[in-house]
């Protein structure tokens, strides 16, 4: 969980403001969201009915959070309707993924963050999990690289300068935590982290697990010694639309 927040609690993303979690699971993320920042207002939305009442037991008593059952290609919200917009290990399962992010950035008031594997990774994590636990592949699961999520998050309407992608997570530590529950001595754990962080200022850092994209449409986050993703000259690929009904839970 903390790889893919890090960048974004480092830029101050998570203070406060109305939230989305766009493909929000069993709410792991939102409870933390709502335990550790001041968040008015979040709605968890996704498109398994049983994932979102796994949510909602989660986050039972919670009165600041909603659920939405839905596409995220087709979100039922108007636009900038929240001033945080998150979503982790999503956009690889879409149909059409620069649909969805299109739709992230419209209902965004300022801030998103995604993330999603690494196609350059050398390691599936679905195959590892296939072989480990009872993981059922989805049947769409279409990873990409830094550049076409950067070239998506542009063509959405994100200007270059407020668009920060980072690769990080070569030890999926929480993901052997949580769904092999493998116990890790405090110990090697902490040199782990060290490893990783070590891993993540060298050149290695581009074949990591995870890439993660930090996105301000108020502010420049390109600045002084941070590096962008360089444009690519690669074509967006539009695939078949499909549109899902939307209900609530």
């Amino acid at each position: 969980m903390k790889v893919r927040l890090k960048m974004a609690e480092k830029l101050g993303f998570f203070e406060t403001g109305s939230l989305v979690d766009v493909g929000c699971g069993r709410g792991r993320y939102l409870s933390y969201f709502i335990e550790r920042y001041d968040i008015p207002f979040c709605v968890g939305l996704d498109i398994s009915i049983k994932a979102v009442r796994d949510a909602k037991e989660l986050l039972k008593g919670q009165s600041c959070v909603d659920f939405v059952v839905a596409d995220a290609e087709n979100l039922p919200f108007k636009d900038s309707s929240f001033d945080f917009v998150f979503s982790t290990d999503v956009v690889e399962h879409l149909r059409d993924p620069s649909k969805g992010i299109k739709e992230m950035v419209r209902v965004s008031r300022d801030k998103i963050v995604i993330a999603t594997p690494n196609k350059l990774c050398p390691i599936d994590m679905s195959r590892v999990a296939r072989v480990l636990t009872h993981h059922h592949p989805p049947s769409i699961e279409r990873y990409l690289t830094k550049f076409q999520l950067n070239e998506m998050l542009q063509y959405a309407g994100l200007r270059r300068e407020n668009i920060l992608i980072r690769e990080s997570s070569f030890f999926p530590l929480g993901w052997l935590l949580v769904h092999v529950k493998l116990k890790i001595p405090n110990k090697i754990f902490r040199m782990l982290l060290l490893a990783e962080d070590i891993l993540e200022k060298t050149p290695l850092r581009h074949i990591a697990g995870v890439i993660i994209a930090c996105c301000q449409k108020s502010q420049n986050l390109v600045k002084g010694n941070i590096r962008d993703i360089p444009s690519s000259s690669m074509r967006i690929v539009k695939f078949h639309n499909f549109s899902s009904s939307v209900s609530r839970c």
